[in-house]
């Protein structure tokens, strides 16, 4: 006799496999939150993304994940965005973007170098191409056509250079237990927005121009005017560029991968990363008259 049942949950499973596939990340949470056996469902689907994304670049996963919770250090740029879109639009991962900061910088370089065997190929110190006042140098590795940066930064909180991008599309990072997206709407609706800072402080230069024109090739819209963005509430709406944000509002969603038993059965998730404020600055958004709002980073907690 053939199990009804049984066939049923496996449709149902491979439906929602399909599914999940074809989301961006804002409809996975989303999706979560609609049944119990969603929520794990996507949990393991989006676990395991992030596992073959790390696996691309390392041997040991997990060992980076007890590196990056015991340092600090998170992913951004490229990769973090590749696990924030649908798997049929995702970008293809050239390289591992790395953030660390100063007091833990040459941990998280023997880790690559002695643990994962990459060679330091090149150390740029800061220089105008960043467009960060945020970096300090940058470590290239490489092994076998693997390619990682290790970005430092002399700031107190790894993230303060990801405030400092070009643009809104790449405001995503990755701690040991947790994704961010900063500006998760116009991420999910391939638009992005040029970071005021940038064009604004007269910061722009040829490789800010050659970075927008990579996204701008791959299919994102790109515009320095908020309101090509849609309609916002003026400085009071998270996607208006003269608000102030934190990194727990409510414009910015957390997605928790697991949670970690730390001290016999009581279970808690990584919540120890610094508090941001930022406001990425802007002339008026409706009216020309309207003062400029400074640029401002600031750890709050």
């Amino acid at each position: 006799m053939t199990n009804l049942n049984g066939d049923f949950d496996k449709l149902c499973a491979e439906l929602q496999r399909m599914v999940m596939e074809e989301l961006a990340l804002p409809d996975l949470i989303s999706l979560r939150k609609t049944r119990m056996e969603n929520n794990e469902g996507v949990k393991d689907y989006m676990e395991d993304r992030r596992r073959k994304l790390y696996e691309v670049f390392v041997k040991d996963v997990d060992k980076l994940k007890d590196l990056m919770e015991r340092t600090g250090t998170v992913v951004s740029g490229s990769s973090a965005l590749h696990l924030f879109q649908p798997k049929p639009n995702v970008l293809r991962l050239q390289d591992l973007d790395v953030y660390a900061t100063e007091e833990f910088s040459q941990k998280v370089l023997n880790h690559f170098k002695d643990d994962e065997e990459y060679e330091v190929t090149n150390t740029v110190k800061w220089r105008r191409d960043y467009n960060s006042s945020a970096i300090s140098r940058v470590h290239k590795l490489e092994k076998n056509g693997k390619l990682v940066d290790v970005i430092i930064t002399n700031w107190a909180s790894a993230i303060i250079p990801v405030l400092q991008y070009h643009s809104t599309i790449v405001m995503n990072y990755m701690t040991a237990h947790t994704f961010i997206s900063l500006y998760p709407e116009w991420t999910k609706a391939g638009k992005s927005l040029v970071n005021p800072a940038v064009y604004m402080g007269e910061k722009s230069n040829l490789q800010t121009v050659l970075a927008l024109m990579k996204y701008i090739r791959r299919g994102f819209y790109v515009s320095a005017e908020p309101f090509d963005m849609g309609i916002h509430n003026c400085d009071q709406s998270t996607y208006c560029p003269r608000t102030t944000r934190t990194t727990i509002d409510e414009g910015t969603p957390h997605w928790e991968f697991e949670v970690k038993n730390t001290v016999g059965k009581t279970v808690i998730v990584c919540n120890n990363m610094a508090v941001i404020e930022w406001c990425l600055r802007g002339e008026g958004c409706k009216d020309e008259n309207e003062e400029s709002v400074a640029a401002h980073i600031a750890i709050a907690a």
